[in-house]
């Protein structure tokens, strides 16, 4: 997600009070479901996934630092190295750090956040992907041993183990800023620009969706970047891609959030082909979609930021919902959450969400902090 989207919607629920306390979310009246928080006190937390043994990670996009920059029209934003991966013991609703150190930009007072906001697991690998580019930094903002710890990870593809552990592979965000500077005129007025946001690692490849450069990256096992589609607009601005998953054919399913200016409805999952290079309109009607994903049975949910669209975001707006194929309206599953993030199922069938994605770290008393939460559905 873009640092000039989604800051706007955070100082707008500061200046209302939003952020205030924490507001239960509820399920939908009309569906059979039970939700439970699984762990709370998260920071700023975004993209989920699960191990081959049933182990959840959470990608958690941190709250900034101390080395603080002004962007104009934008206000200040803050650097540090409070992003990190975590492990979430469902059984016993907690989480502990297992990758620690990665960078991470946000508002001064933690909202806002950017850091690793994608991961996918592939056996005992865990790779996640850091949004933004190390070509985007204006030089001399921040002390220069900030600056160059920060450049060396922004938009980098990392692989790490349990240990904590990690490794740069790629370098997804230098990529995608220099094929978006090249294509400027697909998005006039907001190229060149990078934000990896999503990842998928399969055998063979890895997969990353750009927020910024709105683009479907295959990464090799070398670390090659090669940009596979770009995802069309929509009504306005840009289709914002942030989620990434591949179905029981074998295609790739991709959901968008999209930029200011579009109404609820305007989202689409998009069904690209690997062997085909086809990419097409697999389902319609979605609303600022944050996370997505098929469960073992290979039904497609996904998480929407908020039902108002992403102009009008408020607390308690956020859902879950089903996404029947060639469909033009989704079926919501859970509402009243408040900024989803991201989503992943699990094998028992269960549906796990994190919620409040973007929180500030610090501010009145009962501010709310990231969760996770786990969705079961009843037959």
């Amino acid at each position: 997600m873009r640092v000039r989207i989604l800051s706007s919607v955070i100082v707008g629920l500061l200046a209302v009070g939003w952020l205030g306390g924490a507001t239960a979310a509820s399920a939908n009246s009309g569906a059979k479901v039970t939700m439970t928080t699984v762990v709370s006190g998260l920071d700023n937390p975004r993209d989920l996934a699960f191990d081959e043994d049933g182990k959840l990670y959470v990608a958690e996009a941190g709250h900034g630092g101390t080395s603080c920059f002004t962007i104009p029209g934008l206000g200040q934003n803050c650097v540090g190295f409070t992003s990190a991966i975590s492990r979430v013991n469902v059984s016993r609703s907690s989480a502990k750090r297992v990758v620690t150190g990665l960078v991470s930009t946000a508002s001064p007072d933690g909202s806002f956040a950017t850091g690793v906001d994608g991961i996918s697991i592939l056996g005992e690998r865990i790779f996640g992907i850091e949004t933004g580019a190390s070509l985007a930094v204006p030089p001399g903002v921040v002390p220069a041993s900030v600056e160059a710890r920060a450049k060396r990870q922004l938009g980098r593809l990392i692989l790490a183990d349990d240990e904590g552990r990690w490794e740069s592979v790629a370098n997804v965000g230098d990529r995608d800023f220099r094929w978006s500077a090249d294509h400027a005129d697909l998005v006039p007025g907001q190229f060149p620009d990078a934000n990896p946001y999503g990842l998928l690692a399969l055998h063979g490849s890895r997969w990353v969706v750009d927020a910024g450069s709105n683009t479907l990256d295959r990464v090799s096992k070398r670390g090659h970047v090669k940009v596979e589609a770009f995802i069309p607009n929509p009504p306005s601005s840009d289709a914002v891609p942030t989620c990434i998953d591949r179905g029981p054919d074998k295609a790739l399913y991709i959901g968008e959030l999209t930029g200011g200016g579009n109404a609820p409805g305007a989202s689409v999952v998009w069904r690209y082909d690997p062997e085909s290079d086809a990419l097409t309109k697999w389902a319609q009607g979605l609303t600022a979609v944050t996370g997505c994903g098929f469960a073992p049975n290979g039904t497609f949910y996904a998480t929407e930021f908020s039902s108002l669209g992403l102009d009008n975001a408020a607390p308690n707006t956020g859902r879950v919902v089903m996404v029947p194929a060639h469909s033009t309206a989704p079926v919501t599953i859970v509402d009243g959450l408040s900024f989803p993030g991201g989503f992943a199922a699990g094998c028992d069938g269960s549906l796990y969400v994190s919620d409040w994605s973007v929180a500030p770290a610090t501010g009145p008393p009962g501010a709310p902090t990231g969760s996770v939460v786990r969705i079961t559905l009843h037959s």
